[in-house]
């Protein structure tokens, strides 16, 4: 058995959609051969927990939990209180002008000093750690996944130190993100960060053909490969009883919304479709299991009262990744949002292959030529709406509302070609990958 320095912030028992990824690979690595040694962090600053998780983590696994400081707990702890404040008081009394409780001046200071994210502070006690663990177990090779790109900082400076090979895994581009500081000084720190960082990889892994493309034509000579996010067969096996509810048109999102992917368009296109048409307006739910705003914003969830919508339905609290994936079973119509920023086109959410798996009719407000619309296409799965556009995003409803209604629905959507995406085999992949990182081959 190989054995592989594996580095992630994002492990169980925290929860929310970036520790799907790492937790699946070091699931199903032992089986293609290789141990993993996990490095990562003893109490992460996130807001959601899923101690479920925990059960995927099979025995060969070893853990290795370091302290951090972490800077934004503490901002967070009290934005969490205020807004949870904010969401229990009655709607009549619930304020509708301010955008977002967060202090702004810390904010500022956040993105000037914490570089490259807030996990910054985690780097002094995990480059220790990792060096103990490689020591003494002699690992084949370092793997990182990011964000936060402090991960790849750390393997950079244990790959430096050792001479171990490094493989870096992407699941978000570094500098070309929709959420990057708008700074001068953080785009010409983190681009040098970045091209420092790549300079050194053996192996760089993207979860999408765009994003290898861009890093590609910015580092040419890097070696890219592409391994998506996926669905694991064993969670659904779970959840087989699950149906839609009859009588009802239920359109449901999983995960949570923010001010780069934002619903306010979609708000508005039921909002248009509930004030033409009696049927749909007696018939349509909304349930969204997560939130509609990032802690300690309040905009979505202002349009969301502002156009009436809570009487249709509304947000439910974060839930369980097991749970979650009920919810998509039960829903008549899931729906998938990829918001308007530059390059959204690259954007491809993990959730889309768990959308696919459940077998429900999908409504992708996506960029049409992106590489969500181009999955949604090729598995057969639902149909793309243009993001940018509340009368396609209404027609769009309209046109699965009303296949539902002729009783169609089931019969039109019915997904294909989409096993490629199962987690165990993505694994499979990755270990190739890093059995050829290990023998020095396929680097730049």
């Amino acid at each position: 058995m190989k054995k592989v320095l594996f580095i992630t912030y994002h492990f169980p028992p925290v929860g929310g959609g970036g520790v799907q990824r790492p937790t699946k690979f070091i699931k199903h690595l032992p089986t293609f051969g290789w141990i993993p040694h996990v490095l990562t962090v003893k109490e992460p600053y996130e807001f959601y927990s899923d101690k479920s998780l925990l059960g995927d983590v099979g025995p060969e696994a070893v853990i290795h939990r370091t302290p951090s400081i972490e800077p934004m707990r503490w901002v967070r702890k009290l934005l969490k209180r205020r807004w949870e404040e904010a969401m229990q008081a009655p709607v009549a009394q619930r304020e509708l002008t301010r955008t977002s409780i967060k202090p702004g001046f810390l904010v500022r200071i956040k993105e000037l000093l914490l570089v490259p994210d807030n996990e910054m502070l985690w780097f002094p006690f995990a480059v220790p750690v990792g060096l103990r663990v490689i020591r003494r177990v002699k690992p084949d090779v370092i793997y990182s996944t990011a964000p936060p790109y402090t991960s790849h900082l750390i393997a950079l400076s244990l790959s430096l130190v050792s001479g171990l090979p490094w493989v870096a895994d992407f699941r978000d581009q570094w500098v070309d993100r929709p959420n990057f500081p708008l700074n001068r000084w953080r785009q010409f720190l983190d681009r040098k960060l970045e091209r420092t960082a790549l300079g050194r990889t053996v192996r760089v892994v993207t979860v999408t053909r765009p994003i290898a493309d861009a890093y590609q034509k910015l580092y040419p000579g890097l070696n890219c490969t592409v391994i998506t996010n996926g669905y694991d067969e064993s969670d659904f096996s779970r959840v087989k009883g699950a149906v839609p509810e009859k009588g009802e048109f239920r359109i449901t999102h999983t995960g949570i919304f923010n001010r780069e992917r934002n619903p306010q368009k979609f708000f508005l296109a039921v909002r248009q479709l509930v004030d033409s048409h009696d049927d749909f307006k007696n018939n349509v739910r909304l349930k969204f299991v997560g939130q509609l705003d990032n802690p300690g914003d309040l905009e979505n969830y202002q349009e969301f009262l502002r156009l009436g919508l809570q009487e249709y339905g509304g947000p439910v609290s974060y839930q369980d990744h097991l749970t979650s994936i009920d919810e998509m079973r039960r829903a008549t119509v899931l729906l998938l949002l990829i918001g308007e920023y530059p390059m959204n086109e690259r954007v491809m959410t993990g959730k889309i292959f768990e959308y696919v798996r459940a077998g429900r009719p999908i409504l992708a407000v996506v960029p049409p030529d992106g590489a969500a619309a181009g999955v949604i296409m090729e598995t057969n799965s639902g149909i793309v709406v243009r993001n940018d556009s509340v009368d396609d995003i209404a027609r769009g409803i309209l046109e699965l509302y009303e296949m539902h209604r002729d009783g169609t629905l089931d019969q039109r959507f019915r997904s294909t070609n989409f096993e490629r995406y199962e987690r165990k085999r993505l694994t499979s992949r990755l270990a190739e990958v890093l059995t050829e990182a290990a023998a020095g081959s396929g680097g730049r």
